[in-house]
């Protein structure tokens, strides 16, 4: 985890890594605006929501599109701490209000996020639920911006309580897979990898994250 709000957003911000990564998933989706990325990763702790906000950052710093992060692990989530901001609103709010009442715009950034609810540990077992308002928020993020980086819990172990990683693939334009070098075990992996592909997902690329970013889920 990034110790602290400056010295995340330096790494948010000017990551050389990071931009050979919003390089590619630019160039995968080329033609496609507005564009959808769900990143996404085998095993928890291989730093998918660290690599999934500095890629919106960057994004958002080039000033050429309109740009939102949304983290949609609310099992686990961890974006928040990415930007130094706190959880605000609860999971009745989400579930009810439109998507421009519940971003919020970290710092200087020219970027909206969209963070898991505050009361995401205890707000019970509503996975189908859950999973229409996602649909629905995707819907008004494909709406209002041209660029949704979307943050999902680890595809390895399932659990009821997760957003299902594997089916919110399908709601978006492309998937990034991180592996995190030196942490993450190949034949997970593969596992992952060949689970979204059976989905039906559009995997546009792996990303190989360093061990020092690996703190971040």
């Amino acid at each position: 985890m990034i110790k602290s709000e400056q010295a995340s957003r330096t790494a948010l911000q000017q990551t050389a890594e990071v931009k050979r990564a919003l390089g590619a998933v630019e160039h995968a989706l080329l033609e496609k605006k507005p564009a959808s990325v769900l990143v996404t990763s085998a095993s928890a702790d291989e730093g998918k929501t660290l690599c999934a906000s500095a890629i919106a950052a960057a994004a958002a710093s080039s000033g050429a599109c309109r740009v939102i992060a949304m983290d949609f692990n609310w099992y686990r989530p961890a974006m928040h701490h990415c930007f130094g901001e706190p959880l605000q609103h609860d999971a009745e709010k989400i579930l009810r209000a439109d998507l421009s009442e519940l971003v919020s715009r970290p710092g200087n950034l020219e970027l909206d996020v969209l963070f898991a609810p505050v009361d995401h540990a205890t707000h019970g077992n509503r996975e189908q639920v859950d999973f229409g308002v996602v649909e629905r928020l995707l819907k008004q993020a494909k709406d209002s911006y041209d660029l949704v980086i979307v943050d999902s819990g680890a595809i390895f172990p399932t659990n009821r309580t997760m957003m299902d990683p594997v089916m919110l693939s399908r709601g978006v334009d492309g998937v990034v897979l991180v592996v995190a070098k030196g942490l993450s075990r190949k034949p997970s992996v593969r596992r992952a990898q060949t689970t979204l592909e059976i989905a039906g997902a559009n995997i546009i690329g792996i990303l190989t994250n360093q061990p020092d970013m690996s703190r971040s889920r």
